[in-house]
């Protein structure tokens, strides 16, 4: 059968469970918490999702049957439910939602043909200027000295887990960016804005050059930019990425601004959006190439 299990009832579980439903990838998706009495579980219940409170028991009994677990709890639950399931993984897909180190790091935007059965999505900051930087290293090479991100969210749109996991997600983000982009110097900022109302998620990417760049190698850049805009709207419809030079010759600027789809939450909380969306568009990436695929391909453990 198949199936699928989201760990987790917070705003990332449902926001999920919904795109994975519109979607029409998995015959059944199980979604299951601990906590019955959490808004989560109570709007799960409201509208019929196929929800249990019986936690990583439940889990356990249905992985059988389910090709790929997405876990959208926290990052100190991830590591104790992926301890408890860990000789139940094998020959499934685990894809980690949370901002914790477990997994290997992927961006679908690369569309990898072999994928690791133990997936870290990084984080939202991540999804979104991983392919950008990459793109910028590519480009200058060793006159791309240090990269800046500095992401914005409404308070609105971040959970318990989100706020508490503040610390998780700046070491998660800054480890991925110079693994997957090759560049030593980084460092991921984010704040979250109480205005009412409240305002849209943007990303902000600072890169400071040795020296200046020419006209056309700006130009160049921008062009290429929006080859990114195009295939990311692939998967996170409303992602806008702008090139802008900085306060001097040797800053160029990025500003990453995502409106969400308005699923679970307003349209203000494209944070939301970009892991969700992420996790949908790997989730089919996986379905092509490991089970409805005329070449099934081995799951890379």
């Amino acid at each position: 059968m198949n199936n699928a299990i989201i760990i987790g009832t917070g705003k990332i579980g449902i926001d999920l469970y919904i795109k994975l439903k519109r979607n029409n990838i998995f015959n059944k998706i199980f979604i299951f918490n601990t906590n019955k009495l959490s808004e989560g579980a109570k709007y799960c219940k409201k509208n019929k999702f196929l929800y249990y409170n019986t936690g990583v028991n439940g889990v356990k009994k249905n992985i059988k049957s389910s090709n790929i677990i997405f876990d959208c709890t926290s990052a100190n639950s991830n590591i104790v439910i992926t301890k408890k399931l860990k000789n139940l993984l094998k020959n499934k897909f685990y894809i980690n939602l949370t901002p914790s180190t477990f997994g290997k790091y992927v961006v679908p935007y690369f569309n990898q043909q072999i994928i690791p059965n133990k997936v870290n999505l990084i984080t939202c900051g991540g999804q979104t200027s991983i392919p950008i930087i990459s793109l910028f290293k590519k480009i200058l090479k060793e006159n791309l000295v240090y990269s800046e991100l500095v992401s914005s969210i409404s308070s609105k749109s971040a959970g318990i887990a989100t706020r508490n996991n503040i610390n998780e997600y700046i070491i998660n983000t800054e480890n991925a960016i110079k693994q997957l982009t090759k560049i030593k110097n980084t460092k991921v900022i984010i704040n979250l804005n109480p205005s009412i109302p409240p305002v849209n998620m943007m990303n902000s990417l600072f890169f400071e050059l040795k020296k200046s760049i020419k006209p056309e190698k700006y130009i160049y850049l921008k062009n290429e930019l929006k080859k990114i805009n195009s295939k990311i709207k692939f998967y996170i419809p409303d992602y806008n990425a702008t090139l802008f030079r900085g306060f001097d010759e040797k800053v160029l600027r990025v500003t990453v601004r995502v409106i969400g789809q308005g699923d679970y939450l307003p349209t203000y909380a494209g944070n939301l959006d970009i892991i969700t969306s992420s996790a949908v568009h790997l989730a089919k990436q996986i379905n092509q190439n490991y089970f409805h695929g005329k070449i099934k391909k081995k799951i890379n453990y």
